[in-house]
């Protein structure tokens, strides 16, 4: 697997490819965004367990934070619980921004782009995710929300498929924020795909074998 750090971008990131392709080689592209706390390396090591011959770019938020002391340093891509509005619009401009340019950066076949994330990250995979002007084949939310106070124009992306897979035991972000996520979507004319697992606030292989067949029926194996 071919791991790599790069600072070239409007954020720092981590890429992946796990079968070992050239770095210039044409690819399906998977955005993966990690959740409060963490950075550009935690989710990392799921690339493997996703993969049908893609490239996996993982973003690193712009804002440090440390809930308390002792807790490793990580990053955030917006405060509060709800969100505050303008670190929202912050993180959205930045990753409208990073997806354009990691895009032209590396060859990527038209709509082969998947927009995911964990916890935080689900919800900018939501917020971006319908608003990029990038084809879209997918968007692949674990334990996130949606961000209701200021929505896309979810009408126009009706035809993106969207997963949500979030865990009965989530203490951070409880289940039923999965649940009016899925309403409101579902208000909007978007049938979401809908999972819940007996887990809490993380992945686990059963999880993540959902969302990587998510992403084979959006995009294809390249393998």
């Amino acid at each position: 697997m071919g791991t790599s750090r790069h600072d070239d971008l409007a954020l720092r990131y981590v890429m992946s490819v796990p079968g070992g392709a050239p770095a210039g080689a044409e690819m399906p592209l998977v955005v993966v965004m990690h959740g409060r706390g963490a950075d550009a390396n935690d989710l990392a090591d799921i690339a493997p367990a996703l993969d049908h011959g893609y490239r996996f770019v993982f973003p690193n938020a712009q804002k440090a934070f440390e809930a308390y002391p002792g807790m490793t340093l990580g990053y955030t891509w917006f405060d509060g619980w709800p969100p505050a509005g303008s670190a929202i619009v912050e993180s959205r401009e930045l990753l409208l921004r990073f997806i354009d340019e990691v895009v032209e950066r590396y060859p990527t076949p038209a709509g082969k782009l998947i927009i995911s994330g964990f916890s935080q990250g689900a919800l900018m995979s939501l917020d971006v995710g319908f608003r990029t002007a990038k084809k879209v084949a997918g968007i692949a939310v674990m334990s996130g929300a949606l961000y209701e106070p200021d929505l896309p124009d979810l009408r126009k992306a009706k035809d993106i498929p969207v997963l949500i897979v979030h865990g009965t035991d989530d203490d951070m972000i409880p289940v039923i924020a999965a649940w009016r996520t899925r309403r409101v979507l579902e208000d909007h004319g978007i049938e979401p795909e809908y999972h819940e697992f007996p887990m809490g606030h993380w992945v686990t292989p059963e999880s993540l074998a959902v969302v990587g067949e998510f992403m084979r029926r959006c995009l294809g194996s390249s393998e």
